[in-house]
């Protein structure tokens, strides 16, 4: 028999399907929603490597089983134990080499890297975004489609984000309730928080316990009355059928790499009367998806929903950076060089910022590494290579010693520049898309000539992030400045699947981030500086229309409070906006 690792997440895949379809349905669903509720809600270990991803991995091939058993789910039991160990095994079976590398070539070795990052960055990372701009990404690339996507489901574009707005609040308010419940001051509880031993208590008084914590975890599960209530049976009936997922969804789903259907479908049922989630999150990642798949069939009216796509993110790029230098700068926008038409230029003091943006999708990793890391090439090559090749186009005229023109579409001129007048010179390309490692660290597909400067290449809604915070710095646009330059010396040697963690290092460790840049070894990143933004945001971060910020603005956090006095943070423009009409 094969000992490759095909063969082995093979056989650990089938071992895990048959060990999980002896579960009841209800029990087995509510417990590993649980579970999900307490890493995602109080970050709290679950024993799993990729909690989320391994757990909407459990729950699709959860469902494939027909899920018909009758054995009840217990925590920490051998079978509890054994479901933990496959699903680490699986993960890990999948970043070993499928066949024979030759170590000493560079080439083989930056293949595997470029493969396997990639591979672990989408399957074992959950989306690394806030509610905020999600929603946002869906209205503004759907509103023109409105009439559209009334005609083939039923329902109006607001009826989808309304129904993940209250999917997530009534997740998030079992989960609170859980975490707050005092179960009536149980009598049995209370005996042992009287020092009373687990030991001395009676057999009925144990299973009274284990009841007590089996119930608590079903009242986890969200009653479909509460859906119907404020929305509608018959949009919420609609609404489920569209995102809930079915039993013996997809009978052959085995593999982790195979296109999981948790991800198109993030609800699933408790009960009759129940549906469940793992990560309420994926449900509006899930309704783009949808509404893409809507309205991009041939007999969609208007244009292309991939270019209101393009578009969405030239908008939002920009406006951003408005938002980041305000006046204090000039900007110039779809504007044209060469008759070539680029995206956006930033004029600001002696400064230029030559910006591209690249809403090309980032397609499924493949298993196979010599097709996936074509795959994974051609994807970089339409998006991040072809930006950097926009932006250095115009960069090259920066440094001629004659002035040249930008020209609007209609060959007028926008503006003429002349070089001297600017020292210092960055280009930057915004993607829709995350690409992780190989984002983070441009040099392992990035065709660049050995004397250029690399970009700096980020995904918009890191940069969003990253530019809301660091404007609450005194100095902030001299301090863009200096972490760009800082930034790019990381290239050709940093291990990182989020820019984030990055720009974290730079906001809120910052002497040591610039010795960091300044030596010549290789440095991992830690996931762990994601947790600041989060901190951030717990208290109201400052994107537009952000969800529950006056309860966020309220609400007593002293850890935020001392962390945002530590690092002299100004309230966020649109907080302090917020506060004045208050």
């Amino acid at each position: 028999m094969s000992n490759s690792p095909i063969d082995k997440a093979t056989t650990l895949a089938k071992e895990l399907k048959e060990l999980i379809s002896h579960y009841d349905h209800r029990s087995f669903t509510a417990h590993i929603s649980h579970l999900a509720n307490i890493h995602v809600r109080h970050k709290r270990n679950v024993i799993l490597k990729s909690p989320i991803r391994q757990l909407m991995y459990l729950i699709s091939l959860f469902h494939s089983t027909g899920s018909c058993g009758k054995k009840l789910y217990f925590p920490g039991d051998k079978s509890d134990q054994r479901i933990f160990e496959l699903l680490n095994e699986i993960e890990d079976s999948y970043n070993l080499p499928s066949r024979k590398v030759n170590l000493e070539s560079q080439e083989d070795i930056n293949r595997i890297i470029v493969t396997k990052s990639t591979f672990l960055n989408f399957y074992l990372n959950a989306p690394l975004t806030y509610y905020e701009q999600d929603i946002e990404r869906v209205l503004q690339t759907f509103q023109h489609f409105e009439t559209h996507i009334l005609k083939e489901t039923g329902l109006a574009l607001s009826d989808f984000i309304e129904f993940f707005k209250l999917i997530s609040k009534l997740e998030r308010e079992k989960g609170r309730n859980y975490l707050n419940n005092n179960f009536n001051n149980d009598a049995v509880l209370q005996s042992l928080k009287g020092r009373k031993k687990i030991n001395d208590l009676t057999l009925d008084e144990k299973f009274h316990l284990v009841n007590l914590g089996q119930n608590a975890v079903y009242e986890m599960g969200i009653r479909l009355t509460e859906i119907y209530d404020k929305i509608g049976q018959q949009k919420g009936k609609l609404l489920l059928k569209y995102f809930t997922l079915e039993q013996k969804e997809n009978q052959e789903y085995l593999y982790y790499t195979d296109q999981c259907p948790y991800l198109a479908k993030p609800i699933f049922f408790m009960d009759n009367e129940h549906v469940l989630m793992i990560f309420s999150k994926q449900l509006i990642n899930a309704i783009y998806e949808f509404l893409y798949e809507i309205c991009d069939g041939p007999m969609t009216p208007g244009r292309k929903v991939s270019e209101r796509r393009d578009k969405y993110l030239e908008d939002k790029t920009e406006e951003l950076f408005h938002d980041f230098f305000e006046s204090d700068a000039q900007y110039f926008r779809s504007y044209y060089l060469d008759n070539n038409e680029k995206d956006l230029i930033i004029l600001q003091d002696r400064i230029v910022y030559i910006i591209e943006c690249k809403a090309h999708k980032y397609r499924d990793p493949l298993r196979d590494e010599d097709k996936a890391f074509n795959r994974i090439k051609d994807d970089f090559k339409k998006s991040i290579q072809k930006g950097y090749e926009q932006a250095k186009h115009v960069e090259e005229y920066f440094y001629e010693d004659h002035p040249f023109n930008l020209f609007h579409k209609n060959k007028k001129i926008l503006k003429t520049i002349n070089p001297n007048e600017y020292d210092e010179i960055f280009t930057l390309v915004v993607t829709q898309e995350r690409f992780g490692q190989i984002q983070c660290d441009l040099s392992y597909l990035l065709e660049i000539e050995d004397n250029s400067n690399f970009p700096w290449s980020v995904g918009v809604n890191d940069l969003e992030s990253f530019l809301i915070t660091l404007k609450r710095k005194r100095n902030h646009k001299e301090e863009f400045r200096e972490f760009l330059l800082t930034r790019e010396k990381l290239q050709g040697r940093v291990f990182c699947y989020d820019e984030l963690e990055l720009c974290a290092y730079f906001l809120f460790d910052r002497q040591n981030f610039l010795k960091i840049c300044d030596r010549k070894e290789t440095f991992h990143s830690s996931p762990d500086m994601n947790n600041f933004f989060d901190l951030l945001y717990d208290v109201g971060f400052g994107f537009k229309d952000e969800l529950d910020l006056e309860m966020k603005i309220k609400k007593r956090n002293n850890t935020a409070a001392s962390f945002i006095k530590f690092h002299k943070l100004k309230p966020a423009d649109r907080i302090a906006q917020f506060l004045k009409g208050m």
